[in-house]
């Protein structure tokens, strides 16, 4: 991000606080439970790392023994599930979210690794790397073909719907979306596209379908 744009956001976030003194209150609240989250998980958990600032409007919690980052400018809102929710199901598991994203109700569960692009921003959506959390309890004669743990990339600016869904073996591309109740398992979603249905069978160009409106 520029330097000017950085700028130009920070006097327009001053002028609605000074217009929204309530606005000012809440943001100033969030930003206090941020910290408090901060110093919790960054003095009492080792393998946790988020850097400030943090606006927690809802609950963040991190389970587990494996490593989370989540980097600077993040957002964590309400919704019908609410905060963040990460839990890190093995030491070798390893979450990454990066710079100003907008966390509302998703919960991660990572047994690999689960990387978060950017300033995306979601619903209540549930990310998975795993298919089974207990997989020692199931029993099935073609269990080992489902069992595979597999790394989830989501690429910078992707919105993620209300009750959608990325398990083991996705890719998302950047500015992408993923509409309401979408299911994605083992997809390789191309940039700039839109991903649809139950499960995603194939991801449709956003432009064309821009130009399919016009």
């Amino acid at each position: 991000m520029h330097i000017s744009r950085i700028i130009n956001l920070t006097k327009k976030r001053i002028r609605d606080i000074i217009t929204n003194p309530r606005l000012g209150f809440i943001v100033g609240v969030a930003l206090l439970k941020g910290c408090f989250y901060i110093v919790k998980y960054n003095l009492f958990y080792k393998n946790v790392k988020i850097k400030f600032p943090l606006r927690a409007y809802a609950q963040v919690k991190i389970i587990g023994s494996g490593s989370v980052f989540i980097d600077k400018g993040c957002s964590v809102y309400i919704n019908v599930f609410q905060g963040l929710t990460i839990v890190t199901l093995s030491d070798d598991a390893k979450v990454f979210i990066g710079k100003g994203c907008a966390l509302g109700g998703v919960t991660i569960r990572c047994h690999h690794k689960v990387v978060i692009g950017d300033r995306t921003m979601t619903a209540y959506s549930l990310v998975q790397d795993t298919f089974f959390l207990n997989s020692d309890k199931v029993k099935s004669y073609n269990i080992n073909k489902v069992l595979t743990k597999e790394s989830i990339a989501v690429g910078e600016n992707v919105w993620l719907g209300g009750q959608s869904i990325i398990l083991g073996g996705c890719t998302v591309g950047k500015d992408s979306v993923l509409s309401l109740g979408s299911l994605c398992y083992h997809n390789k979603i191309s940039d700039y596209c839109f991903a649809n249905y139950s499960p995603v069978r194939r991801a449709l160009p956003i432009d064309k379908l821009l130009k399919l409106k016009g």
